[in-house]
C-alpha cells in the first residue's frame, strides 16, 4: 500500500473513538481509485450500515470491492427527497439502534424534518461536510436533529486550497488534450469562496489575466483586495475564454449559454445539478463529444466546450488533495462520536474548538 495510506490508517488508529456496538452510519461519500481508509475507520467504531456513493463520483471498482462488505444503495439528491423513499431505504439498512446520517451535500435536508417518524432506527443526527449542504439545512425552518457542520471548520481549509488548485491542473490537462492553453486567453471565476478564491489563485499564479464575478460584496471586496478585477455576469460571458464556476448554486442558467463567448471552455467545481442548468442547453445546441470528458455545444455559429457534463472536473483525476483529505474524514469521526457522546440542541452547529484542535495536532504528528 501507498506510505500516505498506511499513514492514514494509521492516523484513524490514533484518534478512533470507543466501540459503539448500538450506532449505525449511513454514509453519502464519493467512491476515488484508492483504498477505502476513511470508511475502513468508520466501519471500525460503529457498524456502517449504509454506502449511498455520489452517483458522478464512482470508481467502478472501488464500488465492486465495497458492494462486497457492505449495503450500497445508489441514489441521486433529489431521489432522497422523499421522505417515504428515504425512510424506505434506510429503515432496510437500519432496523433498530441509533442512527447518524454523514452527508455530503445535503442529500438528507429535503426530507429531515418528515423523515425522522418514519424511521425505526432512532435519528441522532446529521453531519454534514461541505458548504453546499450547510446552505441546504441552513433554510430549512426548523431541524428535527442536531447537525454538526464540517463546512466552514478551519480544518477545511487545506483540503479546499487544494481543491481549487487541482480544478486547474483538471483544467489545463483537458484544455491540452483539446490542443487549447489557458495562457494568453481571459479567464473567470464565478464565486470567490473558498475554492473559488484558490482557483483564482493558481490561475494568477501562472500568469493568466483573471477577473472574478461575485455577488457577495463582502467577497467581492476581498476579491478586489486580492488584485482581481470585478466584473458583471453578461461581460464575463462574453469576454472569457476559459470560465470556471465555483458558487454551489447555478452559475449559469440556460439564457446564460446563449452569451457565451465562441470557443470557450465551461469547468465546474462541483455536480452539474448545483451548478449549472443544462436542462434547455442540452436540446438547444447540438451535442458532440471531442475528448472522453470535453464537449463541443454548438448551435447557430456558436459554440463553447463543457467539462464533464458540467460535473466537478477534478474527480477526473482523482480529486487528489494529499494527507489534507484525513484532517476532514477525521473530523467527520469525531463529530459522529460528539453527536453519539452529547445531548445537542436541534440546529446547526461546529465541533469544539477543543476536538478541532486535539485532531490537528494527532495529524501533525503522523504527517509533519
Amino acid at each position: 500500500m501507498n506510505p500516505l495510506y498506511v499513514k492514514g490508517a494509521h492516523f484513524f488508529e490514533d484518534i478512533q473513538p470507543p466501540h459503539r456496538s448500538d450506532l449505525n452510519l449511513a454514509v453519502v461519500t464519493h467512491l476515488l481509485d484508492n483504498p477505502q481508509v476513511y470508511l475502513d475507520s468508520l466501519h471500525s467504531f460503529a457498524n456502517l450500515a449504509m454506502l449511498l456513493p455520489k452517483p458522478k463520483s464512482i470508481c467502478p471498482k472501488i464500488l465492486e470491492q465495497l458492494e462486497k462488505r457492505f449495503q450500497v444503495v445508489i441514489k441521486n439528491r433529489s431521489q432522497m427527497a422523499s421522505a417515504e423513499v428515504a425512510a424506505a431505504i434506510l429503515n432496510n439498512a437500519v432496523p433498530r439502534g441509533d442512527l447518524v446520517l454523514v452527508d455530503i451535500g445535503g442529500y438528507f435536508a429535503a426530507c429531515l424534518s418528515a423523515i425522522a417518524p418514519l424511521l425505526k432506527a432512532n435519528l441522532i443526527g446529521v453531519v454534514e461536510v461541505t458548504e453546499n449542504g450547510h446552505q441546504r439545512y441552513a433554510v430549512l425552518p426548523e431541524l428535527a436533529v442536531p447537525v454538526v457542520s464540517l463546512a466552514r471548520s478551519p480544518l477545511k481549509g487545506p483540503e479546499d486550497y487544494l481543491t481549487g488548485q487541482s480544478i486547474v491542473y483538471s483544467a489545463e490537462a483537458l484544455m491540452r488534450e483539446c490542443h487549447h492553453i489557458m495562457n494568453g486567453g481571459n479567464a473567470v471565476v464565478f464565486g470567490y469562496g473558498k475554492i473559488g478564491r484558490s482557483i483564482a489563485k493558481a490561475l494568477h499564479a501562472k500568469n493568466i489575466n483573471t477577473k472574478v464575478v461575485e455577488i457577495d460584496p463582502i467577497r467581492a471586496i476581498e476579491a478586489r483586495s486580492r488584485g482581481f478585477d470585478l466584473i458583471h455576469k453578461d461581460e464575463a460571458l462574453q469576454t472569457s475564454d476559459v470560465i470556471f464556476c465555483a458558487t454551489g448554486n447555478q452559475s449559469l442558467n440556460n439564457h446564460d449559454f446563449n452569451r457565451v463567448k465562441n470557443g470557450a471552455f465551461i469547468f465546474s467545481v462541483t455536480s452539474s445539478d448545483d451548478e449549472l442548468d443544462l436542462s434547455r442547453a442540452d436540446c438547444n445546441f447540438t451535442v458532440n463529444r471531442v475528448t472522453e470528458y470535453v464537449s463541443r455545444y454548438e448551435r447557430l455559429g456558436q459554440y463553447f466546450h463543457l467539462a464533464n457534463s458540467g460535473n466537478a472536473i477534478n474527480f477526473i483525476h482523482n480529486a487528489e488533495v494529499g494527507p489534507y483529505i484525513y484532517l476532514v474524514q477525521g473530523e467527520v469521526v469525531a463529530a459522529v462520536n460528539y453527536l453519539y457522546e452529547n445531548s445537542l440542541d436541534q440546529q446547526i452547529m461546529e465541533l469544539p474548538t477543543s476536538i478541532r484542535r486535539d485532531l490537528a495536532e494527532r495529524w501533525l504528528r503522523h504527517f509533519s
